[in-house]
């Protein structure tokens, strides 16, 4: 049995009959092709290049102490009730 991916996206799905039409091609060999040329944008690199740096930050931030809480999250909240103080 074949693989089969549905288009579930009208827009997708209009766009890739018009090209299959267009062309001469199959829907399947339309979106073939569009695959092999996707190239990811940059963004997303700059995104981990981002979280990386902050873990680097905090890493250091915790070896020289900074990331210590100067008082515990207990008294934040009411001990008899619970609630926040």
């Amino acid at each position: 049995m074949k693989d089969q991916v549905h288009i579930r996206n009208l827009e997708a799905a209009v766009l890739a009959r018009a090209l299959a039409r267009q062309t001469g091609k199959t829907i399947s060999d339309v979106v073939l092709d569009a695959l092999r040329q996707y190239q990811p944008s940059r963004a997303g690199r700059v995104e981990l290049d981002r979280v990386a740096a902050w873990r680097t930050l905090l890493a250091e931030d915790r070896e020289s102490g900074l990331a210590t809480p100067e008082s515990s999250i207990d008294a934040l909240y009411d001990p008899v009730t619970g609630l926040p103080a």
